[in-house]
Order: structure tokens, then sequence, then C-alpha cells
């Protein structure tokens, strides 16, 4: 074959592979730019908040703790000026129905739609006198009000930020239909039932996220593109290596959100042990302050911020 055909084969072969390429990728959104940036995150400002939320006491779900609690979190909100609320309902429990208390702060956007950031503060009950739950459910509490300080403080984002505290994550027993994960299942239900479950562009949980040696763990039971888009963020805050796709599915705060066709992920590390790959300190005594570090807060806050701004990017003008 002359050279001339040769060229003009392999131009057609190339081009040919580049249309084929791009029908088989998945279609983005266009991104837009610029973003709107908050102000940075401080991991030693995020412990502070752990530390005083902890100093609290015990606050396992349905009992006074629990509900002093919430109001504190009510009020620390508003501090940071923050529009917030205490959303208290009853539901049935393996000991017949009980009062719960989901916390919501609401930070005004450009109305195009929800984005929830949420996480439990209730801890699990049968511990022991004077169990802290730093981690579960400290960390993730302290990281979302600091959050909410530098949310506020900032530009308006594309959608409205609900800032969200679940009561009754944790099951009294086991977790079923009527044991655990009463706080998002309250929430998912309302907003299905509101018809603004479609307004709900992503549903990201925290929790057990201020471990020494932080390994997030996300289970496989997510949204695809909001995983994927976890770990870019995690990429461009240079701590991709601390982000994991977890072998196993996970029950959370964000399965009724999954399972009302909300998008959602879950951002928890449940490697908390005393070494790598362990979880021997969860739900024991062991799960203290002295268990946390700041720069770990510090990293989960980032990472947040950073997919905050992948998915305004992401939102067509």
């Amino acid at each position: 074959m002359p050279r001339s055909q040769k060229v003009r084969l392999f131009l057609l072969v190339v081009t040919a592979g580049l249309v084929l390429g791009a029908c088989g990728r998945r279609t983005e959104p266009p991104r837009t730019s610029p973003a709107p940036r908050s102000p940075p995150f401080d991991g030693p400002s995020a412990f502070e908040e752990v530390r005083r939320f902890v100093a609290l006491g015990p606050r396992d779900a349905t009992t006074p703790g629990a509900e002093r609690a919430a109001l504190y979190l009510r009020d620390r909100l508003r501090d940071l000026g923050v529009e917030s609320e205490v959303d208290e309902f009853e539901d049935s429990c393996p000991a017949g129905p009980a009062v719960f208390r989901n916390v919501i702060g609401r930070i005004p956007g450009k109305g195009q739609g929800i984005l929830l950031l949420g996480g439990h503060y209730d801890t699990q009950s049968g511990i022991g006198e004077g169990f802290e739950g730093a981690n579960d459910s400290g960390s993730s509490t302290g990281v979302l009000l600091h959050l909410a300080e530098l949310l506020a403080a900032g530009p308006a984002w594309p959608w409205d930020i609900w800032i969200v505290f679940f009561d009754g994550e944790e099951a009294m027993h086991r977790y079923g239909p009527n044991d655990g994960l009463h706080g998002s299942r309250h929430m998912a239900r309302r907003l299905v039932e509101q018809g603004r479950a479609p307004d709900v562009k992503a549903v990201i949980i925290l929790d057990m996220i201020g471990d020494h040696d932080l390994t997030v763990t996300i289970p496989r039971n997510g949204t695809s593109w909001l995983i994927s888009e976890v770990f870019e963020a995690a990429r461009e805050e240079g701590a991709r290596d601390r982000f994991k796709l977890f072998r196993h599915e996970l029950g959370d705060d964000h399965d009724p959100f999954l399972a009302a066709d909300m998008p959602a992920v879950d951002l928890i590390d449940f490697h908390f042990g005393s070494a790598p790959g362990r979880n021997n300190y969860w739900h024991t005594p062991q799960d203290r302050m002295d268990k946390l570090a700041p720069e770990s807060l510090d990293i989960i806050g980032r990472v947040v911020l950073r997919l905050l701004v992948r998915l305004a990017e992401r939102v067509t003008p």
C-alpha cells in the first residue's frame, strides 16, 4: 500500500477511536468557573468544637443527654450565624414509641436545590458511665459545626446548604425498621412527602472521621458519581492516599436517602483501632478525645470544601 494511503488509513482509525471512546465515557454536566470559595478549614478549630461538644456528656438517643445535646447544637449554630431549628418527632423503637430530635441548620444559597451535609450526634448506649463517643459521633459533629461557620461566612453557593445533626443513628439492640437510623429515615421520608427529594443534589454524611491514623473507608453502597467526585477532591487536596473504597456495604445515615433516590455518600473511617485495619476502639470506652487528631479533622474539612467546589462547578449556568 502506498505511504499516502497508509497515512490516511491511520488517521481514519485514530478518528474513529476517538469518537467511539467519547461515546463510551460518562457524560458529565459542564463545569462553570469560578465556584464560590469559603474561608479555609482549620483543624484545631474543629477539634475545639469536638472537645466542647463531648464535654456535654453521654447523649444516648431518647435520654435527657440527647435533648441537652440537641439544644446545644441549635444554639451553637445560631451563635455561628446559621438559622437553625430542632425537628422533634416520635418514632417506634424496640421498647415502644420514643421522641427524637434532629437539628437542622440552613444556609441560603442561589435557589438551585439543596445540598445536605450531615452526621449523627447520639452515642451508643450501654457502653458505660462516662462514655465520650469522641470519634463516634463527636468528630463529625465538630467538623460540621466548623463547616457551618465557614459556609455561613462565605459567598452564596448554588444551592441551599443544610447542616443536619441526626438523632437515633445508633441501634439500641439491632439495626432494623424500628431500631437505628431514626433521624435520617425521618428526614428522607419528610423530603419525599413534601415533594422535595428531587431538589436534593447530594447528601454527604460524615461519621468517625477523627482517628489519628485516618483511613476513610467509603462504603460501596453510595452514588457512584459522587464517590468519584470525593476521590477527585481528595486528590486535589493531596490526601488521596487517605481515601479508599471499602470492600463492603455499610449501614449508616446515607442509606435512607439512597433508598429514596437521592445521591448520597458516606465518609467514614471504619478502621478505628489499636493497629492499622482494626476497629477495636469502636463502641468501647476507648473512644476518647485522646484518640483524635486535629490533622485528621483538617483533611476531612478540606476535602469536603473541595468537594463542594467541584459540585458547584457541575451546575449548569
